[in-house]
């Protein structure tokens, strides 16, 4: 396959992903307010060092599928040579 038919599945994938990121990302921002109890339901705030490990790995396992996807989207066939 050359690199331009993985380019244009790749758009294609995501452009049929969209709808379903923007419904899923609705249903995340409601998520809080839907859970946001006073009383003996509501949990304590995170630490600092806690947010700090939590969201310093998110985005370092972001980075990571960032850097997969685009190796396999500007991989060489070696049938081409």
């Amino acid at each position: 396959m050359k690199a331009w038919h993985r380019l244009v599945l790749a758009f294609w994938s995501l452009r049929m992903a969209a709808p379903l990121t923007v419904g899923l990302g609705g249903v995340l921002v409601a998520v809080p307010a839907w859970a946001d109890h006073p009383g003996g339901l509501r949990s304590e705030p995170w630490s600092p060092l806690t947010t700090a490990l939590v969201f310093g790995g998110l985005a370092l396992l972001a980075g990571a599928v960032v850097v997969i996807v685009v190796a396999m989207l500007t991989r060489r066939d070696p049938t081409e040579e």
